[in-house]
């Protein structure tokens, strides 16, 4: 007779992958200012400034799903953006339940250039390296990754994909896209809701422990690229001068993997606040 038993070590990649999404939020607010560059009254090819941002999401998920875990996390960072094409970034993530509960800082460092006269098509590269409260050699603290985006009217479109190396490496993909629904739009004020859509894949490890009669037990582990999550954004989005809000509702529809069950929808609400100054 013989029986199989799944065990989901996944779950440990599950939440390394979820620093890795922190660090994004940090970056997506950057690469979307070197895209838009009509949106600011300053000619950014000829500028050089910093951008400091600070979010804060009343909830925490791990890739969407929910391990009961009640707690909230915010996200400081400062960027330093020469022209339309180069930035620095400096940011970590503050999680009220872990133990540090500052659990990482990375520095990023990328560059981004327009491939079209029009500079509705964008190419963006990114190398950050992540310093972890806690050493576990399957953490990782290198990550280099590659972002296409395309912009045109209120239609926004982007592919991310990222490699995470130094510990257990992983591969992951991101895409997803927007339509931008202007509610006021003058020289002072622009307000607008951005409704949004994005798919998660990421590579994870899956373990089987198959069982033969009563000592012969195998575990065979073996590597999986599937998606893991769908996320809705409904972000309001005001731009006032140099200031830039953004109070959004956020769903996640967790795909269930090999071995998971009963996962159910879960929801949340974010505010970020971000502030140019030019040097």
């Amino acid at each position: 007779m013989k029986k199989f038993v799944f065990i989901g070590f996944f779950l440990f990649n599950i939440y390394c992958f979820s620093q890795t999404e922190e660090e994004d939020a940090i970056l997506d607010s950057i690469i979307d200012e070197l895209s838009s560059a009509d949106s600011l009254s300053m000619n950014l090819s000829k500028t050089n400034y910093i951008y400091t941002t600070f979010s804060f999401d009343e909830s925490v998920f791990f890739a969407g799903r929910d391990f009961e875990i009640n707690q909230f996390g915010f996200t400081p960072s400062i960027s330093y953006m020469r022209g339309e094409n180069f930035f620095v970034s400096l940011g970590s993530t503050y999680f009220s339940e872990l133990n540090p509960a500052w659990d990482f800082v990375s520095i990023s460092s990328g560059y981004s250039l327009f491939l079209d006269q029009k500079k509705e098509l964008s190419l963006s590269g990114i190398y950050s390296r992540v310093f972890f409260s806690n050493n576990e050699e399957e953490l990782n603290p290198n990550r280099i990754s590659a972002s296409l985006a395309f912009k045109r009217n209120n239609v926004s479109l982007r592919c991310l994909a990222g490699y995470l190396f130094g510990g257990a490496p992983s591969f992951y993909i991101s895409t997803g896209g927007g339509y931008q629904i202007p509610i006021i739009d003058n020289n002072s004020l622009e307000i607008s809701l951005l409704p949004q859509m994005s798919f998660l894949l990421s590579e994870q490890t899956l373990s089987e422990q198959i069982i033969s009669g009563f000592f012969n037990i195998k575990t065979l582990q073996r590597d999986v690229f599937d998606l893991i999550n769908t996320q809705l954004n409904f972000p309001l989005q005001l731009d006032i001068g140099n200031w830039d809000f953004q109070f959004s509702y956020n769903i996640n529809l967790p795909k269930a993997l090999a071995g998971e069950t009963n996962l159910s929808p879960t929801r949340y609400l974010s505010l970020s606040v971000g502030y140019f100054s030019t040097l």
